[in-house]
Formats: structure tokens, C-alpha cells, sequence
């Protein structure tokens, strides 16, 4: 929309732009007259027209939320669960799905790979926030646009582009921002500019955050006194590891980390309807702590002395031709090849241990997406076609950290493992009457994999090649008095990848009188398949009201989960790195569901007022095990109110989280249990303020205070705790 979500419940920061810029976008609810873009992949279609959910996050409102990492921003919004293992971190949830079965999507180019796993992911924060223009999440099954993975949805991230001048002269555009935050000692420096001609354009992005160790809150955990508190840690002494007592138990030892993030785009428009565009984009970071494990404990003492993820790091290249002269077969054409280069690494060293175990993993992924669009009236034809090709290479030393000595490990994945995958779709859209819209669609998918096993294994190799067709209908009935009835039917599929058929993981250490438990390749893994029914029910009176209420329901077939697991050669136990443990392995489940609810409300109120509210109850099973599974989040929501007039802007708002007890679990263990409190994840609810003012037409000052009440609280399955009381101040400059 032009203005916020139903989902995103206030605005928090001023535009730095003019005053009457920012007014009516805070002030006036616009409802479901919002394009989208990532629904239909090329042509964008208002949100009134589709049967599926979709909530967008603007750039307008991405100032003013002003996050320090993308997945911030999807976690203050108030319609996204966020789950996060460190403070470098964050692992977006939709509908119960969440990391390789959410499909994350940049400028129309899939960012999931053949080693995205099952449990919690942080590739989010690769997407610098201060280069997004607009952020989209596709609710529910996505298979027909976008194939495999897009079981929970799909988050689709548009970075800015470049503008041309308006006309043979020359234009010159910047955005710049300096922000500092008590809770973690955050300091961002931010600048992006365009320069635009005729028929050139340029668009320049850069962005340097350094986070020093997260604080928590101090209140609200009297059942459970000195919850998440850090009262010691391991530090190098004279060459020699030890445990040092925390000076402030509140402050999370080793969980600050630096990133650096450039999106450089050249833009060439030789001719109205004819565009070619280079987008290249590098995201960096120093080594981030992973908090939950550097707190383990093994027979009474801290286990690690380091565990790290080495630096983080996503090289992308794309170029588009973009054709937007109508022809026989198509009004708009749009070509996409890319290559990707990913590496991430893991340096894990126990206690007093000489050995540093290093494994990096570098991927390289070439893709290309053609997608076209046809308007035949009251038809619309898109169609088009996707071929990915992913190349795994996964390297393991153990490195001596006082003599250099190099001794080889096992391997996280085989070494020159591929994924491919190619898909043909085309969907449909027909304006029956003025009042009934008909969507449709189609997509074949094949997916190839081809890797040898590095895991000593009675397996040597696994070749999958499987297919799968998915569809969907859809329709939307406009009723009387604003009231908007929609309904949706579509299947979706996830192929196994690498990481599913032939990762080696320790899941747990154990302890001295209880083995660890290991996660081993199993290379009879078939495809997930959902079938995602949806119903939405809304009232939208333009610049006074939206209500909407959803309702879905999932089965989910062939689930994959983490199931003790016998070898062939009817083994439970296995040796690794020298140790025994209890052996897990992904397997097929028979069958399972999902549903649940969500509720957005915008309502406009008088004197400069507008209240916003969002909520979602997720539930879900495992039916063949009679199990609860695994990322179902709690009951989540948010609430404002929020005051705009003339320069100044006030926004008052609560972020709360339900319940979630210790039976609700799944035994999967990627719930993270042993990082909750005895009684499972308590409730929580934060009190925010925020408030920005406009200096001058260039300047803007902003300041905000999260979590007022500085309550101690641990979001659901995540191993870090969250910020306490945070005091923020924004300086944003624009010309």
C-alpha cells in the first residue's frame, strides 16, 4: 500500500523528508489498494485482487521502523515470528514453517540454497534493511511462482533501484543515517545515492554496523530468578584457557559482531520499453558468536572455549533485460541470470582443547528466471520459466590454535555435491464480473541431486531425481458495504537438498551420563508436499477502517523431522570425532497439519490518531507420531497508537508473545527446550515509545525507547535473550 499494512501496526520513525511528505502516509489507512509485486512475480496486482494473504512493508515504513537487521524489521512489524541463536541472527517463521521450508527471494532471484537447513537459519541478515524498497510475504503455499521451499510462504526483499532524470538533465538523490542503541551499543553509519541521466542511472548502497554485547532485561522472572543471566564465561589467559566471572551477568559475553553490506546497480535504458540493469550486492561480517552454545555446560563446567560462525559472507550478481513493448506473446518480458557465491563456516574448540574444528562451506549458484506477462482484457496470462544450478563445496581442518598444525575432519557435506533444479509455470487471472475475481495456476518442477557421502556411513553416494506439479485456485467476491470475501486452494512441495540428505551434526553433547546426539545422512528422504487451504473475510472503508480475518488450514505430507534412527546395519549409536552418540537422522513422517489464525485492524481515530492491532494462533501436529511439531510459535501480535501532526510524530505500542508449555514442545529438540525456562517459553509483552521530528525538509532527529518496563524474557525456541531497555537517537539527513 501507500501507507501501513493492516499487519504493521504504527510506524515508528519519521521520513527524512519533508514534513507533509511523511503525513498522510502515517495518517490515512489506504487498505487493500497496495500493488504487489511478489505474487505474480512481474506485473504487480493490488491486493484487493488476490485470494492470498500478502503484507507489505514499504520503504516509507521501513524508515520509520528504522531496524538494525532485516530480520528486525520483519520481528517489529508484528505479523512475522522471529526466532534467533545469536545476536547475528534471525530466523523468520510463517504458518509453522520456518529456514529451508520459507523461501527467501532478492529482486526476484531465490537467496534459499542447496545447504539451507531445517533448523533456524540467518540468512536474512545478509539483506542490508537500508537498501530495501519494499518488503513482501507471501502467507501460505507458493509452489506455482516460485517452486520448491515455499511451504510456509515466501519473503520477497526489493532492494532500490536507480532513477533516471526527469529529463536530458542531470538528478542527484541521497539518504544517509547515523544511529546509536544503549542495548547492544549499536553504531550504524549508513549512506545510499542516485545519480541519474537520461538514460543512465546509478544507485549506490553501503551500510557498516558494529554490535557490542547484547544486554538483557532486569524484571519479570520471579519464578524463575537469574533466568538467562551470564555468570561466567571462557577468556584466554597467558595462553591458557579459563573461566572468568561476569562483572554484569545481564550483558551476553561474546554476542556483538560486525557486518558490512554494498549493493552497487547500473541502469541503462537505450529506448523507451528496452531496460537492462547490473545489480550487484556484497554483504560481509566479522565472526558472530553462537551465544546459545559458548552457555553450554557439560558435567557441570562450560564446555566451549570458542563456537563461532566464521565470517558470514553473499557475493550477488544479476543482470535484467527488461522488454515492456507490447507483442503477440507477451506486454512485459523479464530476464534474470545470476550467480551467487556463498561461504559460512562454523570454528568450534572445546574447553582446554589445543584443536580448533574449522568447516566452511562455499556454494556456488548460477540461476536465470524468465517471466512474462500478457493483459487480454479481462484475462491476465504470466508465465515463465526457472533453472538454478548449485555447487557444494565443504572443506574440514582442525587447526592446532598454539602451533598452526593442521590435521584433517569430517566434512559438514560432501565435497562437489550438486542441486539443480528447472521449473515451467503460468498463471491465470480472470475478471469474471466487476465484483468476482478467478486466479489460477500451474508449475512443473524438477529437482536433481548428486553427492557422495564424506560421513563414514553404510551409505556411499545418494542420486534423487524427482518431479511434482502444483496448482492453485483462487477466488475473490467483492460484497456490498466494503466487505471483501476471498478463498484459496494450492499445493506446494520441498525437494530435499544437500543439507537434508547428507549433513553430519552434533545436535546435543550429552553429558557424562546421558549420550549426545547426532544428526546422520539419510539418503531415502522424499519430498515434503502441503495442500494450504485459506479464507479471508474484510471490511476496508478507505481512510477510516480495516478489519481482516484469515483462517488457514495446512496438511503437510512426508514431513520431514529428526527422529532417532537406525542404520542398516542396525546401528543406534554412532562414532564421531572421537565420541558416541545416540543417532538422529531427517525422516518421512506420514502425515501432519497446520492451522490457525490471524487478525489485522487499522482504525483512524480523531485528533490525529490511529490505532493498529495484529494477531496470529498457530497450531500444529505431527499426526502419525501424535507429536506436537516443530516452529509452531506461540500466540504473537502487536498493538499501537500512534500521533502525527505537522513535524512530530508519537507512537506508544506493545509486542507480546504468548505461551508456550513444555507438552506444546516438539521432540524434534529444534525447539530448543534446554534453552527455556523448566516450564517451557513463558509469556511476555514489551511497552515501546517513539517518537521522530522533522528539522528542517533535510533533517530529521529520531529517539525511541523499547522494552520501558526492561522485562527479561526469551523469545520461543530462540538461545539468546532479548533486549532489555534500549535507548535509541537517529540522525537522518536527505537531499
Amino acid at each position: 500500500m501507500k501507507q501501513t499494512l493492516p499487519v504493521s501496526l504504527g510506524l515508528l520513525f519519521t521520513l527524512p523528508a519533508a514534513a507533509q511528505t511523511v503525513r498522510p502516509d502515517t495518517a490515512r489507512i489506504v487498505g487493500l489498494n497496495e500493488v504487489v509485486v511478489s505474487a505474480n512475480r512481474i506485473q504487480g496486482e493490488r491486493k484487493l485482487d488476490l485470494p492470498q494473504q500478502v503484507d507489505v512493508l514499504s520503504a516509507r515504513q521501513i524508515r520509520l521502523l528504522n531496524p538494525g537487521t532485516t530480520a528486525d524489521a520483519l520481528l517489529n512489524s508484528g505479523w512475522v515470528f522471529v526466532q534467533k541463536s545469536q545476536l547475528g541472527g534471525g530466523s523468520p517463521v510463517i504458518r509453522g514453517f520456518e529456514a529451508n521450508k520459507v523461501l527467501l527471494v532478492v529482486d526476484g532471484v531465490r537467496l534459499n540454497n542447496a545447504i539451507y537447513r531445517a533448523g533456524h537459519l540467518q540468512n536474512i541478515i545478509t539483506v542490508d534493511v537500508n537498501s530495501l524498497e519494499r518488503t513482501e510475504v507471501l502467507n501460505g503455499a507458493g509452489a506455482v511462482m516460485y517452486g520448491s521451499d515455499a511451504l510456509g510462504g515466501v519473503i520477497s526483499l526489493y532492494t532500490k533501484q536507480p532513477r533516471l532524470a526527469d529529463s536530458t538533465g542531470f538528478a542527484v538523490h541521497t539518504n544517509n543515517l547515523l544511529r546509536y542503541a544503549t542495548a547492544a551499543r549499536e553504531k550504524t553509519v549508513h549512506t545510499d545515492f542516485t545519480l541519474g541521466w537520461r538514460r543512465w542511472a546509478t544507485f549506490t548502497s553501503v551500510t557498516a554496523t558494529d554490535f557490542d554485547d547484547l544486554r538483557k532485561g532486569r524484571n519479570g522472572m520471579d519464578r524463575f530468578p537469574g533466568f538467562g543471566e551470564v555468570r561466567e564465561y571462557v577468556k584466554e589467559q597467558n595462553g591458557q584457557d579459563a573461566v572468568v566471572p561476569n562483572a554484569n551477568p545481564n550483558r551476553q559475553k561474546f554476542t556483538g559482531y560486525r557486518q558490512l553490506d554494498v549493493v552497487q546497480k547500473v541502469l541503462f535504458q537505450p529506448q523507451v520499453g528496452v531496460r537492462h540493469l547490473l545489480n550487484l550486492q556484497l554483504s560481509t561480517t566479522s565472526h558472530i558468536p553462537r551465544f546459545d552454545r559458548l552457555q553450554t555446560y557439560r558435567n557441570g563446567a562450560l564446555r566451549f572455549a570458542e563456537w563461532d560462525y566464521g565470517p558470514q559472507q553473499r557475493l550477488f550478481a544479476s543482470y535484467q533485460l527488461e522488454l515492456t513493448r507490447p507483442s503477440a506473446l507477451y506486454d512485459v518480458l523479464r530476464l534474470t541470470p545470476a550467480v551467487q557465491n556463498i561461504e559460512e563456516s562454523r570454528l568450534v574448540r572445546d574447553f582446554n582443547n589445543p584443536r580448533r574444528d574449522e568447516n566452511t562451506e562455499k556454494v556456488r549458484v548460477l540461476s536465470a528466471n524468465l517471466d512474462l506477462f500478457k493483459d487480454l482484457q479481462r484475462h491476465e496470462l504470466r508465465y515463465g520459466a526457472e533453472v538454478t544450478h548449485n555447487k557444494v563445496r565443504s572443506i574440514g581442518e582442525g587447526v592446532n590454535v598454539y602451533t598452526g598444525a593442521l590435521t584433517p575432519i569430517v566434512t559438514r557435506y560432501p565435497n562437489g555435491a550438486t542441486y539443480a533444479t528447472a521449473g515451467l509455470y503460468a498463471a491465470h487471472r480472470w475478471e469474471i464480473t466487476d465484483h468476482l475475481i478467478l486466479s489460477d495456476g500451474l508449475r512443473f518442477s524438477n529437482v536433481k541431486v548428486d553427492a557422495d557421502f564424506a560421513f563414514d556411513s553404510p551409505f556411499n553416494s545418494v542420486k534423487q531425481n524427482s518431479s511434482s506439479l502444483d496448482g492453485n485456485v483462487g477466488l475473490v467476491a467483492m460484497l456490498p458495504a466494503g466487505l471483501r470475501l476471498s478463498g484459496l486452494v494450492a499445493t506446494g512441495f520441498r525437494n530435499p537438498n544437500v543439507d537434508d540428505l547428507s549433513r553430519t551434526f552434533e545436535q546435543t553433547a550429552g553429558t557424562g551420563q546421558t549420550l549426545g546426539t547426532l544428526i546422520v545422512p539419510n539418503p531415502d528422504l522424499k519430498p515434503e508436499r502441503v495442500v494450504n487451504y485459506e479464507a479471508e473475510l474484510s471490511e476496508n472503508i478507505e481512510n477510516r477502517l480495516l478489519l481482516s480475518v484469515t483462517g488457514f488450514y495446512t496438511t503437510l505430507r512426508d514431513a520431514l523431522v529428526i527422529r532417532p534412527f537406525t542404520t542398516p546395519d542396525g546401528q543406534t549409536t554412532t562414532q564421531y570425532n572421537g565420541r558416541t552418540y545416540q543417532t538422529l537422522a531427517p525422516v518421512n513422517t506420514n502425515k501432519a497439519r497446520i492451522y490457525g489464525v490471524s487478525g489485522r485492524a487499522q482504525v483512524a481515530l480523531p485528533a490525529h490518531l490511529r490505532l493498529d492491532g495484529s494477531l496470529t494462533y498457530t497450531q500444529g501436529r505431527d499426526k502419525t507420531a501424535d507429536v506436537p511439531l516443530d516452529h509452531i510459535s506461540p500466540l504473537y501480535g502487536r498493538g499501537a497508537l500512534t500521533y502525527q501532526l505537522r513535524r512530530l510524530m508519537a507512537e506508544g505500542s506493545v509486542l507480546f508473545n504468548g505461551r508456550k508449555t513444555v507438552a506444546q514442545y516438539s521432540p524434534s529438540g529444534e525447539d530448543n527446550l534446554p534453552q527455556a525456562t523448566p516450564a517451557g517459553a513463558l509469556g511476555w509483552y514489551t511497552l515501546n515509545l517513539r517518537t521522530s521530528y522533522q528539522l528542517t525538509p533535510r533533517w530529521a532527529v529520531q529517539a525511541g525507547l523499547e522494552n520501558i518496563l526492561d522485562r527479561n524474557y526469551r523469545v520461543f525456541a530462540s538461545g539468546i535473550s532479548a533486549p532489555g531497555r534500549n535507548l535509541f537517537v537517529t540522525v537522518r539527513f536527505e537531499r
